[in-house]
């Protein structure tokens, strides 16, 4: 039986926030967010944007915010696809519309948490049609856990689901 195809998306920014996001590594994410919008706005009728940041909680806020707001603290990355499955759930169930979901950070998440970001992470791609976690790790930014490749947490993810798609973004260049 093929699933229905419907003709409204909704598409979740979520991004980490905290206070190692420097402002290069914030401007890559926005540039990534900026192209992945033009792309899925164009397939679609309509497509409403929910905007996602998060430090060790998650926080829906409005696009200027989002691009613009900066915390310092820690990171709990669980915390922004639990949010974005309750928003789905509430606002746009997955028996009406397309659901896909972002989320961009430099990796560094709080050890503690990764098994339950894996898990959130879980619940949120069996109600999508894709989910994406991108890591931003520039030239000038290479913490010593991420030894020039993936994080923790990626490399946990990767063999979670096919609707999971997983990259690792140096360069504004490597956007594409």
């Amino acid at each position: 039986c093929a699933l229905p195809i419907y003709s409204n998306a909704v598409i979740f920014f979520m991004m980490d926030t905290s206070g190692s996001m420097t402002t290069n590594i914030k401007f890559i994410a926005r540039s990534f967010f900026f192209l992945l919008y033009q792309f899925i706005r164009h397939k679609y009728e309509n497509v409403k944007i929910v905007f996602i940041g998060h430090t060790t909680e998650a926080y829906e806020t409005d696009e200027d915010s989002f691009f613009k707001r900066g915390s310092s603290g820690g990171t709990q990355i669980s915390s922004a696809p639990k949010l974005a499955r309750e928003i789905a759930l509430e606002r746009f169930h997955p028996s009406s519309w397309n659901i896909y979901a972002f989320h961009c950070s430099d990796g560094d998440n709080f050890e503690t948490d990764n098994e339950n970001a894996f898990e959130e992470f879980k619940k949120l791609c069996d109600m999508s049609q894709m989910v994406g976690y991108c890591e931003i790790k520039p030239p000038e930014f290479q913490p010593a856990w991420s030894q020039g490749g993936l994080g923790p947490l990626a490399k946990k993810l990767s063999a979670l689901s096919p609707k999971l798609r997983i990259s690792l973004i140096e360069t504004k260049n490597d956007i594409w």
